[in-house]
């Protein structure tokens, strides 16, 4: 059985990971699919202009500062099939700010107004599919700039040394402040990119280390003594062993990232965005301590998120440490269980 069976199996048992991907995958799939549980249109509308699918995303002017009196007679005599609630996440609705928990808003108001479920959904595609994104991002350049330096030789190695250094001494926060703060409008690609700026010398450094232990290998001597190009032996023997700290760290990644994001909105930095954000809920939770909601729902998703991740992250680190023979406990009932080795 090969090394990547072994460490298959290893994850496909792991109690952690599963509870980790659950976690993960609710959130994860309530950001993908967000217009289900909350939009100011129909998911599907028929009338005498024919069928329509999701006509807010469609046609998104048309419903983005229109009332719930408009939007209902834009679609008066229609066959139509309304998401959970029936607003979105940017336009404030008639009930007005901090208004209580009610039918046609389960989760109440935020202070500005707006549908607290509806920001919380959209939050979860902003946080994620920034991460993911962002880390998705880092983790190529990383992987491309550290096995540069490990195979590259003289002045070529201390220059991107030097630089792997340098850019891991940025706080990331202060790299995506000053981004916000230069941008009249911040959009989402302008923090993937700041993000991954910062990020992707992390990678770098794990790849530039795993690069330099595999070149003293027996396996990597056997490959350069037979012929074979430094590039080969590390897209063939070096990369392959170098994935598991970058799977690693690129989870981890997910749940800085998201806090980053959450600390970013919760301060303020930089112009405002028009995006849902956990942590701006949170900041209004802040200033209306009366409105626990905006407190406790924005936290408790982050939690979930940032939990999520380190189970997920550290199964995998686990399963693909050479140096292990037993699991710890609730993995016990793997057919491959294993445990680090002191």
């Amino acid at each position: 059985m090969s090394h990547i069976e072994i460490v298959a199996r290893r994850v496909a048992w792991s109690r952690r990971v599963t509870v980790g991907t659950v976690m993960l995958g609710m959130l994860l799939l309530v950001g993908v699919f967000a217009e289900l549980f909350a939009s100011p249109g129909p998911l599907l509308a028929k009338g005498q202009g024919g069928l329509e699918i999701l006509p807010a995303v469609a046609r998104p002017d048309v419903y983005a500062q229109a009332t719930d009196e408009e939007i209902a007679r834009l679609h008066h005599g229609d066959f139509a099939i309304w998401p959970i609630v029936r607003a979105g996440p940017r336009t404030p609705v008639v009930a007005g700010p901090l208004a209580p928990s009610s039918r046609v808003h389960p989760l109440g108001t935020d202070a500005k107004g707006r549908d607290l479920f509806a920001r919380l959904v959209y939050g979860a595609r902003n946080a994620l599919g920034l991460s993911l994104a962002a880390v998705a991002l880092s983790a190529v350049l990383g992987t491309l700039l550290g096995g540069l330096a490990g195979i590259r030789g003289g002045s070529s190695r201390n220059a991107l040394v030097r630089l792997v250094e340098t850019v891991d001494t940025f706080p990331a926060i202060i790299v995506v402040a000053l981004v916000r703060a230069i941008e009249r409008e911040p959009t989402s690609l302008s923090l993937v990119i700041a993000v991954a700026f910062v990020r992707w010398a992390e990678v770098a450094r794990l790849v530039h280390a795993e690069t330099l232990r595999a070149a003293a290998e027996d396996y990597a001597l056997a490959a350069r003594a037979l012929g074979a190009s430094r590039a080969r032996i590390f897209l063939r023997h070096v990369l392959p062993n170098a994935a598991g700290p970058v799977t690693v760290s690129s989870v981890f990644g997910v749940a800085s990232v998201v806090l980053l994001e959450a600390a970013i909105s919760f301060l303020e930095m930089g112009a405002p965005t028009a995006a849902a954000s956990w942590g701006e809920t949170l900041a209004e939770g802040a200033q209306n301590p009366g409105a626990l909601r905006l407190i406790v729902l924005p936290g408790l998703l982050l939690l979930i998120t940032v939990g999520g991740s380190y189970l997920v992250a550290d199964a995998f680190r686990d399963a693909m440490d050479p140096r292990t023979v037993r699991t710890r406990r609730g993995d016990e009932d793997s057919p491959l269980s294993v445990a680090r080795v002191p």
